[in-house]
């Protein structure tokens, strides 16, 4: 039997209760999905039949439901039981008092009067303590682990979710503006929240609230209205990505301009023996640094952490005829060594620039006459 008649969130189980068997309702008890629409729940370890209340197997069975059924004649052979017992116990008032609530059977501990089970503007179900209750106005606050010290917002409920009106500071009792503009609503919290979504789709700029369209059942109008603000907007957003997009690229070709030209400058400023100062590039990577990496140059890390931090220019002494460098701090006792090697280096790609820029493709090589043979040739 599918489960299509109506019926309330409360489960009964059938059970013997002195000298007769009645039902008797169950408070943590939960339905159980399968894929036959018997109205199942779970109550401790065991399976229950919605319907009649009856105890049908343990819960580690459940993953065997399908041989369960199979083996009672199949859904109709398990229907045929549940109607044979139906006409002897009659039905759970699950279906016979459908409207019924937990709340109505269990009522809640005084402890927790005050709260309840609510959606908020996140589309999520939270928790909420009321604290205040007067003149027909309910006020409440998230529960949460949050210090009380803290400001924390202020919710109304409206129609099953919560609407939050305002901040609240437990030493400040700060509520006298959430309650003057609650008492001032004319037609009540949740006119003024229709008054309001209605003027939004009155306004195709104005963006209607879907937690409002939701509070009202009306998210199809929502929807509907939104659509071409949406597009607008994501539109919008498009373009100024590729603006952004556009603006990146070009700082990024701009500074690699830059860069490129200071690493020329430098190369030229060595094979003119000038002074060259060891300024920043890339942020924290100094120019000389730099030099020996387009050059492909390794140099230790303490010999490189040296030259970004202490190395301060290097230059040329017609007097000694030799390079030399200035520098804070420790001196490096290797860095010379590397320096020339960087010399030769800027001097072969300044020939080879020269020779392509001549039209010459490779570099010279000893020509030999054509009269010499092998054993000339030889050391």
């Amino acid at each position: 039997m599918r489960i299509t008649a109506k019926h309330s969130n409360v489960f009964y189980m059938y059970k013997k209760s002195g000298e007769e068997y009645v039902f008797e309702a169950v408070e943590k008890a939960a339905a159980v999905k399968n894929d036959f629409g018997l109205d199942l729940f779970r109550h401790r370890n065991d399976i229950y039949e919605g319907r009649t209340g009856f105890r049908l197997f343990l819960a580690t069975e459940m993953p065997n439901l399908a041989k369960i059924v199979e083996s009672n004649g199949g859904i109709d052979g398990m229907n045929a039981r549940i109607e044979k017992q139906l006409s002897k116990t009659g039905e759970s008032p699950r279906y016979t008092r459908p409207d019924e609530r937990k709340k109505d059977i269990f009522p809640p501990a005084p402890e927790k009067e005050n709260t309840v089970f609510a959606k908020g503007v996140d589309g999520k179900k939270h928790y909420y303590n009321r604290f205040y209750n007067e003149n027909g106005i309910e006020l409440y606050l998230m529960k949460s682990k949050s210090n009380n010290d803290f400001y924390e917002s202020v919710y109304v409920p409206c129609e099953g979710y919560m609407v939050g009106m305002g901040q609240y500071h437990h030493q400040h009792n700060n509520l006298d503006t959430v309650l003057k503009f609650l008492a001032g609503l004319e037609n009540g919290l949740k006119g003024e929240i229709e008054r309001l979504f209605n003027e939004s789709l009155e306004n195709p700029q104005k963006w209607a609230d879907p937690f409002f369209a939701e509070i009202l059942g009306r998210v199809d109008e929502a929807k509907a209205h939104n659509a071409p603000i949406r597009e607008a907007r994501e539109q919008e957003n498009r373009q100024r990505d590729a603006e952004r997009e556009a603006e990146r690229i070009a700082t990024e070709q701009a500074e690699k301009a830059e860069y490129e030209k200071a690493i020329k400058t430098a190369e030229s400023k060595l094979m003119n023996k000038e002074e060259l100062t060891n300024i920043d590039v890339l942020g924290d990577k100094s120019l000389i640094a730099q030099l020996f990496k387009e050059h492909e140059i390794a140099v230790p890390p303490k010999t490189l952490a040296w030259i970004n931090s202490s190395l301060q220019s290097v230059f040329y002494s017609a007097e000694r005829e030799d390079w030399s460098f200035y520098y804070s701090g420790r001196k490096s006792t290797v860095f010379i060594d590397y320096f020339e090697r960087l010399l030769t280096a800027v001097q072969t790609k300044q020939q080879f620039e020269e020779m392509t820029q001549n039209g010459v493709d490779e570099p010279p090589t000893d020509n030999f006459a054509e009269e010499e043979n092998e054993d000339d040739m030889e050391i």
